[in-house]
């Protein structure tokens, strides 16, 4: 099988479970909106995104460690048993913080929710980290797809039945991460690949160096893609947040797409120890930013009606927040493609140089806009930080020459940015406007095509 086989195979796999409990949660998003108020989605948006945060410092990023050695080949047992040492620790440390931090504002009405919600995804990201680089990606997709049925019915049964309101929010979360923590550990059979005596410090000292380094890389990244959250909910409360996060929603459908090839591109590029200046890469990333062009377009060119369509009247305006952010999602899909060059090298080091810059700019840009100009501050800040980002990870790697056909590729990008513009500042898009737009990116991304086909035909002849 060659590597573009191997790429998209693993690529459908990681994606009929990853893309179905990720859609089913997408789809929960208009089901949200009517069983719970702005002020209410703003909750418990805030409680799952600080959970979100606080895995990667409290288990000191150990997963990442897990699954680059376990491709690595080294003892399966020593890698899984050393993470879960840290793991163990972890919770204990979290148990004796409680005084301490059920003091926290924004959590401590729901604080023992909270606590259980952190240490069952704790777990959730090793085991997931464990089981993907085991190879058992049919396990890792069908546990997926479970744990979004479970969701599904959960949301149903605690807020339109029981009317638990941000409590059931979090209840179903707690039951669907709790399900298929434990489908991957019995599943995959992972009780086989833990004891204390296979506990090995050196090797838990080799994976912390490459780990470690992904603690703020991760923290900053959470900030480009989060903090604007936090700014929104200070200044103009949680209801203001409740609407941006609806309005993040509908850039998600994008996020899937990014998730599924990033893991099955992770294992691909680290098994084989593919690097930046191969052919390999150059050619998978035309595919993949093509893919994520035409995916916005199509976004674009609906969101409106869309959003009238699926949000209950409280939210309907959130169609304007979510251009900027589509964008977004392209750079901070292109960051972490080339984040990858960095895993397979050990570098992560480098990483953090690239996030801090984009973060800070980030952070100034939202407490600068967002003040004024309200929600689509945020959008514009969370943009220009991931390209920020992007630019200098392209800088850094030496990867603004490798990109195959160059103008085809800034035209696809400057298309999109000027017709996102465009919808952002009018109050309903003209059919003729978004026409136009259309039909000069179909032209650019069609020499694309052209090109690709070409270049196969003259490899088969």
């Amino acid at each position: 099988m060659n590597r573009y086989k191997k790429l998209g195979w693993n690529t459908l796999i990681i994606g009929l479970g990853s893309m179905g409990s990720k859609f089913m949660i997408f789809l929960l998003v208009p089901f949200y909106t009517f069983y719970l108020s702005p002020a209410e989605y703003g909750q418990a948006d805030i409680i799952m995104m600080t959970v979100s945060i606080l895995i990667p410092i409290v288990t000191l990023s150990i997963a990442d460690g897990v699954f680059r050695y376990t491709m690595e080949k080294a003892s399966k047992k020593q890698v899984f048993s050393s993470a879960c040492a840290i793991l163990l620790i972890a919770g204990f440390i979290l148990i004796l913080l409680t005084p301490l931090l059920k003091t926290i504002p924004m959590i401590q009405d729901y604080y023992w929710l909270f606590l259980m919600l952190l240490i069952v995804q704790l777990w959730n990201t090793l085991f997931q980290q464990q089981v993907r680089a085991n190879g058992k990606l049919i396990l890792y997709s069908v546990s997926g797809l479970l744990m979004s049925g479970i969701l599904f019915v959960a949301n149903v049964v605690f807020l339109k039945y029981l009317h638990l309101g941000v409590d059931g929010y979090l209840y179903a979360n707690l039951l669907a991460f709790g399900f298929n923590t434990l489908c991957l550990f019995f599943g995959a059979k992972l009780y086989r690949l833990f004891s204390f005596r296979a506990v090995n410090k050196g090797l838990l000292k080799k994976m912390l160096v490459y780990s470690l380094p992904l603690i703020p890389n991760a923290i900053l990244w959470w900030v480009m893609q989060v903090s604007d959250r936090y700014i929104l909910t200070i200044f103009l409360g949680v209801a203001a947040n409740g609407l941006y996060t609806v309005a993040a929603k509908i850039p998600s459908l994008l996020s899937m797409i990014h998730t599924v090839f990033f893991q099955a591109w992770s294992i691909s590029a680290i098994g084989d120890k593919i690097k930046n200046n191969d052919g390999f890469f150059a050619g998978v990333f035309t595919i993949f930013s093509s893919l994520f062009f035409v995916a916005t377009e199509m976004i674009l060119l609906i969101v409106q009606p869309f959003a009238t369509i699926l949000f209950s009247s409280a939210y309907q305006q959130v169609w304007q927040y979510v251009p900027f952010l589509l964008i977004a999602v392209i750079m901070s899909s292109f960051s972490s493609f080339l984040e990858v060059s960095y895993m397979v090298e050990k570098k992560t080091k480098q990483l953090l140089l690239t996030s801090l810059k984009g973060s800070v700019i980030n952070v100034v840009l939202a407490l600068c806009l967002i003040p004024f100009i309200g929600i689509i501050g945020a959008s514009i800040a969370t943009l220009v930080g991931f390209l920020i980002t992007w630019l200098l990870r392209m800088k850094q790697t030496n990867f603004f020459g490798q990109i195959k056909y160059k103008k085809a590729f800034w035209a696809s990008l400057g298309v999109l940015v000027l017709q996102s513009i465009y919808l952002s500042v009018i109050s309903m898009p003209n059919l003729w406007m978004q026409a136009i737009f259309a039909i000069v990116f179909l032209l650019c991304q069609g020499t694309v095509l052209q090109k690709i086909l070409k270049q196969r035909r003259k490899k088969s002849s």
